[in-house]
């Protein structure tokens, strides 16, 4: 009776030594995989679990995840770079209750095919995270000149952004003044003189909804609330 005592006392310290030294690199490979079965694939990608103590990860719970790619696909979003930590993160579940990071030259197209890179800042609730997104004004620029060249035939010359929801557009010799908000569908619209033009739809692989904007002469700002918690299952 005494030997098995013996034998399973030490079968415990020995599982208890595993998994406080060799968790959080154990765990860190348990994300990874996590992550590929989620439709993430990136050209590098470094992930690093903590868990105080280090016994919770036993039970799939850790402190902090942080994860750093470059290169990234998931699912259908394409990104440059990728700075994600996650807080109070449920491993069997693939929650957490908290994030913040950069989702960096994430690509999608606009409206009329235009390719659009934006960089999403962003932190809060996992589920609802304040989301701040700046898109370049060339290419809200580009894109507002397509979208009027195909709601009324005619292209103009230039479109210029101004503070704080002005979108400025040249046609021949006349200047038209557009104000920018958001439609109820989450697109991206100027209004001007009664007629309503879509500069940007909304992008499903991004999954934000937005609530507000704002210009500068050289982005546009786009702030929402981003679920990163739908990225993780």
């Amino acid at each position: 009776m005494r030997g098995c005592l013996f034998v399973i006392v030490i079968a415990i310290v020995f599982l208890t030594g595993a998994i406080w030294f060799g968790g959080p690199p154990l765990a860190s490979a348990v994300v990874t995989s996590s992550l590929a079965s989620s439709g993430f694939s990136s050209e590098t990608l470094d992930v690093e679990v903590t868990a105080e103590p280090p016994l919770t990860l036993a039970i799939g719970r850790a402190n902090t995840i942080a994860i750093d790619a470059t290169g990234v696909s998931w699912n259908s979003l394409k990104l440059d770079s990728l700075s994600l930590n996650l807080r109070s993160v449920d491993l069997i579940a693939r929650t957490a209750k908290s994030a913040d990071g950069r989702l960096g030259g994430v690509r999608f197209t606009g409206a009329g095919g235009q390719p659009v890179v934006a960089n999403v800042d962003l932190s809060g609730p996992a589920d609802a995270a304040r989301a701040t997104i700046t898109v370049d004004a060339v290419t809200v620029s580009t894109m507002a000149l397509a979208a009027f060249d195909a709601d009324f035939g005619v292209r103009p010359s230039s479109a210029t952004l101004i503070a704080p929801d002005i979108i400025q557009v040249k046609v021949g010799g006349l200047t038209l003044t557009g104000h920018l908000s958001i439609a109820k569908d989450g697109a991206i619209v100027a209004t001007a003189n009664g007629s309503t033009t879509r500069i940007l739809a909304p992008d499903p692989s991004l999954p934000v909804r937005l609530t507000g904007l704002a210009v500068t002469p050289t982005e546009l700002e786009l702030r929402g609330t981003i679920d990163v918690s739908s990225l993780l299952r």
